[in-house]
């Protein structure tokens, strides 16, 4: 790497906001001494602990949980939800239906109440930035679970539904951080503590763990915490085994150091090595004719390092053939790896970022750390304010669009993801890249797609700097004008107050400022005016801060579906439903067209008219949340609505990175009073939080493609209904209530749609959708 730089040069920590970022407390109730283990050693009993890797599993510990009485332990998120996924909260068939399993937040409640039972006390650390290497890892390793999900996709089409939901089980194509809201908001309503890392988790947690003032009294997760310096003890995550047994279980760092006779800097390289989420294992390691038992393990490393000298870079000589065919850059990576852990960025005690052994930071540390970005930043993202893939993009220069669970490149979604949504990322990157150092004003932003490695576009974020902030910063409606228009159903900081007070006469032109806002002061005020903002970006809102045609329709069906909102308290998530639903018709994806025959789950009966107003109904129902019960799905599949699906998550994230985008505008730029107590948390109520599954909309589909008809009574319509759950969605909690829902959403849709002209969409399209409102009035 390069040679040393000056600290003064990349320091991340500016005092002026230590008091707004997360402030640790000492713990007061251990007895424990995490320093010296005090996990037994179980060696000889096989099984004990699972971490993947038989050299780890085979030096693993228990230990009473009455010895942990009163303890904090520092937990990482990541790990401990992909362990409930793996146990009690297994739900094979999420892959194939895209959001969060339907259990989940009761598995996590169930496992919660275990902790205060036995009087522990979790304190969770979520990941935050991706570590450099993390984003390509991610990639590589959701594009390999494709064929396993294509398989179970084949199993399926072919008549073998055990075999395929075994095969989903396997695929392993979920995001573990798209789960992190569903525990996030449980630990909230808990009065629970958890924090958001700058970075690595892992690196927070050995942080905790090390630090002189004692924080937590030990540290659980995955075996990547061996990467970092921490006291000695690894607990893995609880199973329900762990429970029964009243017993934490675990591994020790020395006594593994011991067993495999080697020095802790060689364990740090035989990890490495052996793979992490950040770097690809070394490749002679996965070579059969080379380590016969695979999958390998970190013993497996230590071997190989013992015979070329303990040396990475002799190892590498020593198979350079393989890794010329393979990975020629691997070196390089695990260099980077290796800076990366060693000035590991993480929080200190007094809320600051710190970055480990700063006085030996190199000249090139952009290249294993990142870029630096305003230290005010990691303070919304350690308070939930911000999430870190806005960030990442940021630190990274690079946006990675992620491998879709269906697999499927169709053309309306390389346009989608390629070109339509280029505008707004480009809106997000302009919005806040004006508000950090000017260098970022002046930054290429390269997209990265995951059906073709060599299309990198660049995202054109200066042509929209300053003109853009300027505009939306004129938004700045005071508390006091806010509650003037609040009602039982319209509260300030949700998309639908946003949209319909700018119906109210004279109120639009009291809503532009004079000058840039300043003083916003409470959580409505920062979130009313930041949706308005939302608003005037995405075209719903003029620059006289009127409704445009495409608002005016957003308008029509929010109105319309406010009764229903307020009966099941947004239980469908109706409101953001809209938004999105909205969003899809300006992108040319909401209509009767693409309907992708080859891919099993479609309508099939009637005519082709029949089938395409019930695809069309069917779409709107994607978007809602179907109420179930808390087990996993039973029920049709449709690999045909999973890609729809694809189409509906690109542009929620789109508008949820843009959406942050302007409230940390905002943050940064002075427009709100500092009060931590306003914007903690403030990402939860921000929309577009939810990943949402297609089973309403594939529901909705069976329901009317195959069981209701047209010609019968209306009483045997409504016994129909009645007993459709009982065959089709078992675990629904009220389908007919649900299927209520959803006809009134495309009522909802349907009236906002007639309000557009010409010029917002063809006489053709609506006269589609006039259609499908036919069709379902024959079938209700």
């Amino acid at each position: 790497m390069g040679g040393q730089r000056e600290s003064t040069i990349f320091s991340l920590y500016d005092p002026s906001y230590v008091s707004d970022t997360f402030q640790l407390q000492p713990t007061t109730t251990s007895t424990n001494s995490w320093a010296e283990p005090v996990l037994v050693n179980h060696a000889n009993v096989d099984g004990l602990v699972n971490t993947g890797d038989p050299y780890i599993d085979q030096a693993s510990c228990s230990m009473p949980l009455s010895d942990c009485a009163n303890a904090k332990i520092g937990v990482e998120a990541t790990a401990y939800l992909s362990n409930l996924l793996k146990g009690p909260a297994d739900e094979p068939l999420l892959a194939a239906l895209g959001g969060c399993p339907m259990g989940l937040r009761q598995h996590i409640e169930n496992d919660l109440d275990k902790w205060k039972e036995n009087n522990i006390t979790p304190f969770f650390v979520f990941e935050g930035q991706a570590v450099v290497g993390k984003n390509e890892m991610t990639m590589h390793n959701l594009k390999a679970a494709i064929g396993d999900t294509q398989h179970a996709w084949a199993l399926y089409n072919d008549g073998n539904p055990t075999d395929a939901v075994a095969a989903f089980r396997k695929a392993g194509a979920i995001q573990i951080t798209d789960l992190y809201p569903t525990l996030q908001e449980v630990l909230v309503e808990r009065s629970l503590e958890y924090m958001v890392a700058p970075f690595s988790a892992c690196a927070q947690l050995a942080a905790l763990d090390r630090q002189e003032t004692q924080y937590i009294d030990g540290i659980m997760g995955s075996r990547e915490l061996l990467l970092y310096d921490i006291s000695d003890a690894v607990i893995s995550p609880p199973t329900p085994k762990d429970w029964e047994n009243k017993a934490f279980i675990g591994y020790v760092k020395s006594d593994l150091l011991k067993k495999l006779n080697i020095s802790p800097d060689m364990l740090w390289d035989a990890l490495l090595m052996a793979g992490t989420s950040f770097l690809p294992p070394f490749p002679p390691l996965q070579d059969g004719s080379i380590i016969s038992r695979q999958p390998h393990g970190v013993g497996d490393a230590v071997n190989l390092l013992r015979t070329s000298e303990k040396s990475v870079s002799a190892t590498c000589a020593a198979f350079g053939d393989i890794l010329n065919v393979q990975d020629r850059n691997w070196l390089d990576k695990y260099r980077k790896a290796k800076m990366g852990i060693k000035h590991c960025v993480t929080v200190q005690e007094n809320g600051s970022i710190h970055i480990r052994e700063f006085d030996s930071l190199t000249s090139d540390s952009h290249e294993y750390l990142g870029l630096q970005l305003p230290p005010e930043l990691y303070s919304y993202l350690q308070t939930d304010v911000l999430g870190p893939r806005l960030l990442n993009t940021l630190n990274s220069l690079e946006y990675y669009a992620l491998p879709t669970l269906d697999g499927v490149v169709s053309k309306e979604y390389q346009r989608l993801v390629v070109e339509s949504l280029s505008p707004v990322k480009e809106a997000a990157a302009a919005i806040i890249a004006s508000r950090m150092h000017r260098g970022f004003l002046y930054k290429d932003i390269t997209m990265r797609f995951w059906f073709d490695e060599k299309l990198r576009p660049k995202l054109n974020h200066r042509g929209l700097q300053p003109q853009l902030n300027e505009k939306i910063d004129l938004w700045g409606v005071k508390e006091a004008e806010l509650k003037t228009l609040e009602t039982k159903s319209l509260k300030a900081g949700k998309i639908p107050f946003a949209c319909l007070s700018l119906l109210e006469k004279d109120f639009p032109s009291k809503t532009i400022g004079q000058k840039k806002t300043t003083g916003l002061t409470t959580k409505s005020e920062i979130l009313a005016n930041g949706l308005w903002r939302l608003l005037h970006v995405r075209g719903y809102v003029n620059d006289k801060h009127e409704l445009t045609s495409w608002g005016k329709a957003l308008a029509t069906t929010l109105k319309a579906v406010q009764p229903i909102s307020e009966k099941y308290n947004d239980a469908h998530l109706i409101e953001e439903a809209a938004f999105i639903a909205f969003e899809l018709l300006r992108f040319n994806n909401l209509h009767t067209r693409d309907r992708h025959p080859e891919l099993i789950g479609g309508p099939m009966r009637g005519s082709d008219e029949d089938k395409a107003n019930c695809l069309l109904i069917s779409r709107t129902a994607c978007l809602l949340k179907l109420r179930h019960q808390a087990i996993g799905y039973t029920g049709p599949l449709s690999k045909n609505f999973l890609a729809y699906h694809s189409l509906v998550k690109s542009i929620r994230d789109s508008d949820r990175d843009l959406v942050e985008a302007i409230v940390a505008s905002m943050l940064l730029s002075g427009q709100v009073v500092r009060d931590r107590k306003q914007y903690e948390r403030l990402g939860r109520s921000l929309p577009f939080t939810q990943d949402i599954d297609v089973a309403f909309g594939i529901a909705v589909k069976t329901y009317l493609d195959d069981y209701i008809k047209a010609d019968s009574s209306a009483e045997e319509k409504l016994k129909l209904k009645n007993s459709y759950s009982t065959s089709f969605v078992p675990h629904a909690v009220n389908f007919p209530e649900d299927l209520d829902v959803a006809f009134g959403f495309f009522d909802a849709l349907l009236a906002g749609v007639r309000t557009l002209g010409k010029e917002e969409l063809s006489e053709q399209e609506k006269k589609s959708w006039e259609e499908a409102g036919r069709y379902l009035g024959g079938r209700r």
